[in-house]
């Protein structure tokens, strides 16, 4: 996260490598930064909802985002998911709680902390290797009524 609390973290380069693997156009109007708060998700919703075909589905880069893109949602006037599908990220409690509850995908972060741990300390042992090393770590998607 940058000093102005907007994620960069990623850049959509996902999504734009799908559509184009598919052949289909590149929106850039549907790829928005936004901080990862629920007021982010609020803006940046509303910046995609209103864009010139809104899309079908809207997918947050973490579960605070994708709970203020369900509150834009739902002061448009839009029905989740029969208008437009919400996911989030990480499996918060709240995830669960909202209406409709949101379908996320569980955040593996003890794994997450657990390789990184293991990592610096066979990098300070002198048993890892001195270049980058690339961990897959198993998601698990969280089906709930949002999506």
């Amino acid at each position: 996260m940058s000093d102005s609390g907007i994620a960069r973290a990623s850049n959509g380069m996902g999504y734009r490598k799908a559509l184009e693997a598919a052949g289909l156009p590149v929106p850039g109007e549907l790829v928005v930064w936004t901080g990862f708060t629920r007021e982010g998700g609020r803006a940046g919703a509303t910046t995609v909802l209103t864009a010139g075909e809104p899309p079908d589905a809207v997918v947050c880069a973490n579960d605070l985002i994708a709970i203020g893109a369900l509150d834009t949602a739902r002061a448009a006037g839009l029905r989740v998911p029969d208008d437009v599908a919400i996911t989030g990220y990480d499996d918060i409690e709240a995830a669960s709680l909202i209406s409709p509850a949101l379908t996320t995908v569980l955040n593996p972060a003890r794994e997450i902390g657990r390789s990184a741990a293991q990592l610096l300390l066979d990098r300070l042992d002198g048993d890892g290797p001195g270049t980058a090393r690339e961990i897959v770590l198993a998601h698990r998607l969280v089906p709930r009524e949002s999506a």
